[in-house]
This record gives structure tokens, sequence and C-alpha cells, in this order.
């Protein structure tokens, strides 16, 4: 898409991983079946990084969304529910979030925590929970769609510069989760008031567990650039660059 040489940009993203809405684990299932072999944790991890030099790290802001299980009987789990125990018996929070946490400016998210940022291994891409324990294997997105054909399939394949793999702190219970960036084009600290008309250029992409990524963009401004991004088994909701 296109971008303005100057103003501020804001970059936003809402990421999720597979856990279910109401007791924050996801179904472990064969690929090919409809049965259930049990509820486990998953984590999420997203890499990033544009052609005007962004990239994800620690330099981002980010809030939790949804987290859990956070009961009693669930928040003890290292890896899946007892089967002894109903997935129902597990409860999530959720939190609220400011409403202009996609906007250019966003003065409630300077609370937010700097996110985590994790190695290839801590994320892994489609690394199978205790794989050995449980004999259970993700489906393989390798070759399931062009973009991975073209581009690689493995972010360890990628050239990432320095961009990291960021998340907030747990990797496990922490299940919904948003981010934020902000910078000025062409240095300085304080550009919110600096262009003219504010211009909006939007990509949204998501993602599900076959590897099927969307895409719709707004080419009504000025500079080009591109997007690489890499996701671990999430899906993701990205909103960039918002500028002003």
């Amino acid at each position: 898409f296109e971008a303005p040489d100057s103003g501020l940009y804001s970059f936003a993203f809402k990421a999720k991983d597979f856990a279910n809405d109401s007791t924050g684990l996801e179904p472990r299932q064969s690929p090919g079946s409809t049965e259930v072999q049990g509820w486990c944790l998953g984590d999420g991890g997203i890499i990033m990084a544009l052609s005007d030099g962004t990239v994800t790290s620690s330099s981002w802001k980010c809030a939790v969304l949804m987290e859990g299980p956070d009961n009693t009987e669930c928040s003890s789990i290292t890896e899946c529910l007892d089967q002894s125990l109903s997935p129902s018996v597990c409860t999530v929070t959720y939190n609220d979030i400011p409403s202009c946490w996609n906007a250019t400016e966003c003065a409630e998210a300077d609370s937010w925590s700097a996110p985590t940022e994790y190695t290839q291994s801590d994320i892994g891409w489609g690394r199978p929970p205790d794989a050995e324990g449980y004999g259970y294997v993700y489906p393989d997105i390798c070759g399931s769609n062009p973009i991975y054909e073209s581009e690689g399939c493995k972010p360890a394949d990628k050239d990432w510069g320095a961009a990291s793999f960021i998340w907030t702190s747990d990797l496990d219970f922490d299940n919904r989760i948003v981010c934020r960036y902000s910078y000025c084009v062409g240095g300085g600290t304080d550009c919110a008031s600096e262009g003219s008309a504010s211009t909006t250029s939007t990509t949204t992409s998501g993602t599900t567990e076959d590897g099927t990524v969307t895409n719709s963009t707004d080419p009504s401004t000025s500079r080009a650039q591109s997007l690489s991004l890499a996701m671990t088994f999430l899906t993701l909701t990205l909103v960039l660059p918002i500028i002003q």
C-alpha cells in the first residue's frame, strides 16, 4: 500500500491463539478427525518486518484482552487438562481496552506493557506440544497456500533482520492480545500535528490453522511499503499504518 512521507505512523494489531472463548483451552485433534483427544494450553507469537524499517520488538506496547484459564481448578495446567475434568470447569477473564487501540493517537495505550521478545525455539512453527507424549501432529501448512510456497514456509527460513517474535509475558495463558507502535517519520518525538488532512491506509490480514491468508488494502496514499509477517497457530487482525 502507499503511505505519506511525513507525520505520525501508528501500527496496531489484534491477535489470538486457538483457545476457545470460554475455557482458554484449545481442543487437540488429529488431522482429519473430529475426535477431541484433550483440552490443552496453546501459545501464540508474531514476527513482523515492514519496508519502512518497523519491526516487532519490545519497543511496542501490548495489552491482554483475554487470559485464562484462571480459576483454581485449571490455572495450574502445564500442558493439558486432566481427562477426569470437563473443560467447562475452566474460566477466563476478559479485559477492557480503549476504543482508540487502532487510532493514530491513543494516550491510554501509553500505560500498556512492553511485550516479551521470544526466540524461534520459544515459539516454534508447527511444533506439537509434547509430540512424543501425545503422538499428535499439527496439520502441515507448508505448501497449503502460495504465500508459503513463494516466500518460504518457516519463519526460520526468512531473514527478519532486527525483528523478534513478540507476545505478552505469558505465552500459555494470555490468549487474546492487542499491540501498538508509533513513530514520527523523519525523526522527532512530537509529530501528531504535522502534515495536512489525515489519511488512513489499512491492510487487514487473517490466517487460520490451514494457512489461509486474506488481505484487504486501501491504496489511497502516496508511498509504497511491504509487509512480511509470520504467525504461529493464531488468528490475527492487523491494521497498519494509521497515519496523521
